[in-house]
């Protein structure tokens, strides 16, 4: 994940701020080398908890539907 994600996003970025394309691909790979442990990390760290939120968040609207039904 972290790598297909780290390796779109560099290339996005780089395509966006990049004048000429001579040199694109070591441009982008650079770039990506660069990313992809930034991305790897915030994967392990930010997405869990973002998945705690997520789940109360879920089961709030569960309980509430199922509060509504009765």
């Amino acid at each position: 994940m972290s790598f297909s994600t780290a390796l779109t996003v560099s290339a996005a970025i780089t395509y966006i701020r990049q004048e000429s394309m001579s040199n694109f691909l070591s441009i982008w790979l650079s770039s990506f080398i660069t990313a992809w442990p930034i991305v790897f990390i915030s994967i392990l760290v930010i997405a869990p908890q973002i998945n705690k939120i997520l789940d109360k968040l879920v089961n709030q609207s569960i309980n509430r539907d199922l509060q509504a039904k009765k």
